[in-house]
């Protein structure tokens, strides 16, 4: 009978290494795991800074170049940009006048 009982409290002991071992290597694996997800994370918002910059700079730049070749073009063509200002700005007056007399009646 003391043999016996010996036995299941050597397997109970045994057992109970083997279980705190496996928690160990969980916890370490766990731990290795959210270490690369961190670094993974940390790639993902860098890389996401970097192209969120390259797109700013891009349309920085390509709004820069429309404006600077509208600014040159007005420059040569000085009466012909005015006479198309006013004419958008007659065609303007005209429609707010139109609306303005339409809610009125």
């Amino acid at each position: 009978m003391q043999t016996q009982r010996n036995g299941v409290i050597e397997a109970t002991e045994q057992a109970q290494d083997a279980m705190t071992e496996t928690a160990r290597t969980v916890r370490d694996t766990a731990a290795d795991i959210g270490g690369k997800a961190q670094e993974y994370a940390a790639e993902a918002g860098r890389q996401a800074t970097a192209a969120a910059q390259t797109a700013y700079d891009t349309a920085y730049n390509t709004g820069n170049d429309m404006l600077t070749r509208v600014e040159s073009m007005t420059r040569q063509n000085v009466w012909p940009a005015l006479l198309i200002a006013g004419a958008l700005g007659y065609g303007l007056a005209c429609l707010i006048k139109s609306t303005k007399s339409s809610a009125s009646v």
